[in-house]
């Protein structure tokens, strides 16, 4: 069967003799469904025309793969002029019969040199790629950073959520038995004196901040408490102990609440307090976990500016990365990595993109928590001011950048990591934040350290900063 090489679009306006000279060097080869194109680190040595069939391009990872493209009838791939590919990113698979027209690399340097319309159809090809994959690719990195903060966001909302809940339940379980508990409250005969005693004494302990007893002095206490409500003959210990530990009632004063009340109203009272108590300590659970939504809607919105100008604006660096950090902490503090700050006072509002600087702070602190050691990884972010310039250090103590790679991180596609873990395009982006607002990027590794400089400038219509 013969395959028209004017069939492909690309090539209807190359000239005749150009595309006879092709078709005397290509190689045809049929491949059958199921049959591999190309195969993950397979050398790229042909320019490929796709005469028929379609391939699947996908990743594998973990025994599992994800589809990134395909290549379909007329498509043209494969080794390009002037392309720098050595080796197959993935894999490409024909899922219905394929024919495909193959020419060596060894020819691909005589068309290069002879044929100048054809040449300039297959770089219009390669540029066209380029321009794709880019696209995809920049959509993708998005995807991935959207991911990792809303995964984040959704962990850290749901820890507070279930507290609400759970607090909520416990609350409502209580309240049930209170009608009970008032009856016998509302027999107890004692003067106004005692009960504001009474009253003043439960609420200072409320309002106080105990510090934290070892396992061994709460075994103690509840111990003497245990003791003291058996030698009383008091009822409810195993209900009303637990929470007295826990406020750091001692023997003591449960002594002196007593000595305002007749022997009969002690334990009605001693109730009475408790239940106190546990709503107190219920609301105070409920509001701090409220206080935790709050606080990460809060971060998200700062991170994300919603509803503000996505120009040029004067912001402060600090609330950007402190919200970034919000989102992220739970990929640091969930594993027990530490991540310290130390904001210079000194550093004045910028001029500068809030949303792209922000994505710079998430690259960057994201890639360190990805460096760090299995224990003991420790990240930290410093700004410092300096004349008309901010500087902002990210810092972790991870395994470090091989030297081999310092030169090639900031470069597109360029990724260290396992395939799906990483686009490439992280530092890439970051370097073009920095470059749109005249600042500059740069990195210092050694094993155990490796340093981000982030320099921008207060202004980003001012000069870079010779360093």
């Amino acid at each position: 069967m013969t395959y028209e090489l004017t069939d492909f679009p690309q090539l209807q306006k190359v000239p005749k003799e150009q595309l006879d000279w092709l078709r005397e060097n290509l190689e045809i080869e049929e491949l059958a469904t199921g049959s591999y194109l190309f195969e993950l680190g397979s050398s790229i040595d042909n320019l490929l025309l796709i005469f028929e069939g379609d391939f699947e391009l996908y990743f594998q990872r973990n025994n599992s793969r994800k589809a990134f493209g395909r290549l379909r009838k007329y498509d043209i791939s494969g080794l390009l002029p002037y392309s720098r590919a050595k080796n197959a990113s993935g894999f490409a698979i024909a899922i219905k019969p394929a024919v495909v027209g193959k020419l060596h690399r060894d020819k691909l340097q005589v068309l290069i040199g002879k044929f100048y319309e054809l040449t300039e159809v297959l770089v219009h090809e390669m540029n066209n790629r380029i321009r794709n994959i880019t696209q995809i690719e920049v959509q993708n990195e998005k995807l991935i950073a959207l991911g990792k903060l809303s995964a984040g966001l959704a962990h850290e909302l749901n820890n507070p959520a279930s507290a609400m809940v759970r607090s909520a339940s416990l609350l409502q379980q209580h309240l049930k038995g209170l009608p009970e508990d008032f009856k016998k409250v509302i027999k107890i005969r004692a003067d106004a004196a005692a009960i504001d005693k009474i009253n003043d004494f439960m609420y200072r302990k409320l309002e106080e901040k105990p510090s934290g007893l070892s396992m061994l002095e709460k075994n103690n206490l509840e111990d003497d408490l245990y003791d003291w409500f058996t030698d009383c003959s008091l009822e409810d210990k195993y209900d009303l102990v637990p929470l007295l530990v826990e406020y750091q009632f001692n023997t003591d004063d449960l002594l002196y609440v007593k000595s305002f009340l007749r022997e009969e109203d002690f334990n009605p009272v001693l109730k009475w307090i408790v239940q106190n108590m546990t709503t107190h300590k219920t609301v105070t659970d409920i509001k701090e976990a409220s206080s935790r939504i709050e606080t990460l809607v809060k971060s998200v919105k700062t991170y994300s500016y919603m509803d503000q100008s996505l120009d040029f604006q004067m912001l402060d660096i600090h609330t950007g990365i402190q919200s970034t950090i919000n989102v992220l902490d739970h990929k640091i503090s969930k594993v027990g990595h530490k991540i310290t700050v130390q904001f210079d006072g000194n550093v004045p509002k910028i001029h500068g993109l809030p949303g792209e600087l922000n994505q710079v702070w998430t690259n960057l602190i994201d890639n360190a928590i990805h460096a760090l050691p299995d224990k003991g990884g420790e990240i930290s972010v410093q700004t410092k001011a300096s004349g008309n310039f901010v500087y902002v250090y990210v810092k972790d103590n991870g395994s470090g950048i091989a030297e081999e790679h310092l030169n090639h991180i900031f470069e597109p596609f360029f990724t260290t990591k396992e395939i799906g873990e990483g686009t490439g395009l992280g530092l890439d982006v970051a370097m073009k934040i920095i470059k749109q607002h005249n600042g500059q990027l740069k990195v210092k590794s050694k094993p155990g350290e490796t340093i981000f400089e982030v320099c921008l400038p207060k202004n980003h219509n001012i000069e870079q900063e010779n360093t």
